[in-house]
C-alpha cells in the first residue's frame, strides 16, 4: 500500500546538498528518496532501542576505528573458514 507523501522544507548546507545530489544522480536516486530512507532507518533504530531495553542488552555504536581496535588478534577469518569447509567436505565425502 502506497503511503501519502507530504512536502517538507529543510535548511541544509548548500555544498553538502550539491555533493550528495551528485552522488545520488550516479545511483539514480533523488534527495527525497535518501531523506525518506534515513528517516525510516531512524524509525527502525527506535524499535531496536526498545528491544535492547526489554532484553536488557547494552546498545552501543562504534566507529570503524573502534571496531578494528576491538577485533581479536591472531585469527585469520579466511583460514578458519577454509578449515571448516575442508572438514565439512571430508565428512561429506565419506558418505
Amino acid at each position: 500500500m502506497m503511503e501519502g507523501k507530504i512536502k517538507v522544507t529543510l535548511s541544509l548546507r548548500e555544498d553538502l546538498v550539491r555533493k550528495v545530489k551528485s552522488k545520488l544522480a550516479m545511483e539514480g536516486k533523488g534527495l527525497s528518496k535518501l531523506v525518506e530512507e534515513l528517516l525510516s532507518t531512524y524509525d527502525q533504530l527506535e524499535v531496536l532501542d526498545r528491544f535492547c531495553q526489554q532484553l536488557g542488552l547494552e546498545k552501543s555504536f562504534f566507529t570503524n576505528f573502534e571496531v578494528k581496535a576491538r577485533r581479536l588478534r591472531g585469527f585469520k577469518a579466511e583460514e578458519i573458514v577454509r578449515e571448516a569447509r575442508d572438514e565439512r567436505s571430508d565428512r561429506l565425502s565419506r558418505y
